[in-house]
């Protein structure tokens, strides 16, 4: 759930044509479409630059089928895009697609309460080529708010020369610290989550959400979770940073074994080449990990033209299709296809099957648990939550006080 989608989305990904919507308003014809996105604020140039190049080459065989139509793309800060969409928007200049991501960075539910988006059509084709758990982060009160195209998810990234086998289970993972490996885990509470699922307390936490909470005594596996979260801080081979440390540290031979996200495996491999081995996340005695993902994908915008509307959904129709999620996941490493239709063959690569064992075995397990544990974290807050994982993790705060924050519900 990270606040840098973009850090997400660009480490693996490029462009080449960009122009202010500012000065676009005399380009608003029927054979231009204006794709938006975020950029961190921090990087602009370099995140625009990249998140570019990918769409236009993941996207080429729309722009092969039609030459006539010129893609421009609408870059802003972050921080900023609702902002400016919304200002674009009220001059009848608002973009024509709008990147998206389902969890964190440019939320459709956040575009739709403004009405800066419209509603996807042609539902029961969307509803043929999505599974649950992917409709479940594209759909708001039954209508998709948005096409998921591509997907990231957590794993295992680790130095082989060092550890040859990444652990199966968060008892391997001990042991492995304990034996004198350095252990990295994300700090952030969004990025924990797959430890719950370890401690078999994704149910209780999803009850939370769901607003089925009450009695205390009915989260004993939470509990659970925030004691073997406190244990591990304790031990001496295991940290918890931010995701971006945690990069960094392993790249520079500091870490050798952390949770990272699938869209950095490009980058890391540049660093670490051969060294660089991926696995799923290890699992608990009794129940799998439950590794969050991110599902990117195309929102309409609110002010085309009838022509431009066409346009967009034949662009979002040719990206999403079978034919092309099938190219678009032999093609690549570090994203999946958002299309149920398209499977990993059982023979493809290492990290492919590591990808599929994280989405389609860990993180598909607990798909109808999913909503509630995206209304538990909205309910608490971001920042709450953050607040109140990381003085539990240095020990300002005890087990007992971070589990009645946590299990709070909100009126």
């Amino acid at each position: 759930m990270s606040a840098h989608w973009l850090r997400t989305f660009s480490s693996a990904i490029a462009g080449t044509l960009a122009f202010s919507l500012s000065s676009c308003s005399s380009l608003k014809a029927p054979n231009t479409l204006f794709i938006t996105f975020g950029v961190n604020d921090n990087n602009i140039k370099n995140d625009k630059s990249q998140v570019e190049l990918f769409i236009e080459t993941n996207t080429a065989a729309f722009q092969r089928s039609n030459p006539e139509t010129r893609i421009i793309y609408i870059i802003y800060p972050l921080s900023k895009i609702v902002e400016q969409i919304s200002l674009d928007s009220k001059l009848n200049l608002g973009p024509d697609l709008i990147i998206v991501s389902g969890i964190s960075g440019i939320r459709p539910p956040e575009l739709q309460t403004d009405n800066l988006i419209s509603i996807l059509p042609d539902k029961k084709y969307f509803d043929a080529i999505y599974n649950y758990q992917i409709q479940s982060t594209a759909k708001e009160n039954g209508d998709y708010t948005f096409a998921p195209w591509i997907v990231s998810t957590q794993l295992a990234c680790f130095n082989n020369t060092k550890i040859k086998k990444s652990p199966n289970t968060i008892q391997e993972l001990e042991e492995l610290s304990a034996s004198g490996y350095k252990v990295g885990l994300d700090s952030r509470p969004g990025n924990l989550i797959w430890s719950a699922g370890t401690q078999g307390a994704i149910t209780e936490l999803s009850s939370i959400g769901r607003q089925f909470g009450g009695d205390e005594q009915r989260y004993p596996a939470i509990r659970g979770w925030l004691e073997w979260l406190r244990r591990a801080a304790l031990y001496q081979n295991i940290y918890f940073e931010p995701e971006d440390l945690l990069f960094e540290d392993l790249k520079n031979d500091k870490l050798d074994w952390i949770t990272c996200k699938s869209y950095q495996i490009g980058n890391l491999r540049k660093k670490m080449g051969n060294t660089l081995s991926i696995a799923a996340l290890p699992n608990g005695s009794k129940a799998k990990a439950a590794p969050v993902i991110e599902t990117y994908g195309f929102a309409l915008g609110k002010n085309s033209s009838p022509s431009q509307r066409r346009m967009a959904l034949k662009f979002i129709k040719t990206n999403v299709n079978t034919i092309a999620q099938r190219k678009f996941q032999l093609s690549n490493t570090g994203f999946l296809a958002a299309n149920q239709n398209v499977s990993i063959p059982p023979k493809s690569s290492k990290e492919l099957n590591a990808l599929n064992t994280a989405l389609n075995e860990q993180n598909k397990f607990y798909s109808k648990e999913w909503p509630g544990i995206y209304s538990w974290f909205v309910a608490l807050g971001s920042k709450q939550l953050i607040s109140t994982f990381s003085e539990l993790l240095d020990g300002y705060l005890s087990v007992n006080e971070a589990f009645k924050i946590i299990t709070s519900t909100t009126d």
